[in-house]
């Protein structure tokens, strides 16, 4: 893979391993043009035999799986936010109403 394929996979990579969604999403289309630009160079005998095209699935797969992976798992972290914030809510509710002044 030549070296500004394999700098743009790496910070492919480390954008979508940081959640950085908006990065991820400039770097894929950044790789993507500057792998077609490769491939469209290359002699059809070169393009018969290079695994490039194996490595740009693989890490774009890669990318697409992580991204949904991660999704996930913020979703699941807002729900738990969302649910201990309305217990907070009730628990505080509940302390306010148990407060009780006499005279």
């Amino acid at each position: 893979m030549p070296t500004v394929l394999d700098k743009i996979a790496l910070d492919l990579r480390t954008a979508v391993l940081a959640a950085d969604h908006a990065g991820a999403q400039r770097l894929a289309a950044e790789y993507t043009k500057a792998l077609t630009e490769f491939w469209e160079a290359l002699p059809e005998p070169a393009r018969v035999s290079s695994t490039l095209a194996t490595q740009a699935n693989e890490l774009l797969t890669w990318a697409r799986g992580m991204t949904i992976v991660q999704r996930a798992i913020l979703g699941e972290q807002l729900a738990v936010l969302e649910k201990s914030m309305r217990y907070a809510t009730d628990q505080a509710a509940k302390q306010q109403s148990s407060i009780h002044i006499s005279l």
